[in-house]
């Protein structure tokens, strides 16, 4: 069993305020990218938009999630450590994935990361 992410901005499970689904991945996978982005939140003090509920659904707020993918690549620009962007790369490519669902078109990847944008298209 995996878990269904949904465009909503509800902070726990409500199936009232579920909209459209915009990704379905096995229990391991999100599992992992909820982790991550959990972790960066609290590196960059800054809310992601995804709420992972505890059960089987993950809530994305677009709006808040674009925003908090921007402050990544603004904290990657400055941090100046190639091993920690490394380490986010892999999650940061997912949250472009799930905003570009979301908003219907990808954002556009700011000069110097052609890195986190090699193998974006392979993310389904």
């Amino acid at each position: 069993m995996g878990k269904s992410f949904y465009i909503s901005a509800a902070q726990r499970y409500d199936p009232a305020s579920e909209g459209p689904q915009i990704w379905d991945r096995s229990q391991n996978t999100s599992f992992m990218f909820c982790e991550q982005i959990a972790s960066l939140e609290k590196m960059l003090k800054t809310p992601s938009g995804v709420c992972d509920t505890g059960v089987d659904v993950v809530y994305v707020n677009p709006p808040v999630l674009r925003a908090f993918i921007l402050a990544v690549f603004d904290f990657l620009n400055r941090s100046g450590s190639w091993e920690l962007r490394v380490m986010i790369t892999g999650v940061l490519r997912v949250a472009l994935f799930l905003d570009s669902r979301a908003h219907g078109e990808r954002i556009p990847i700011p000069a110097g990361f052609d890195d986190v944008e090699e193998g974006l298209d392979d993310i389904s």
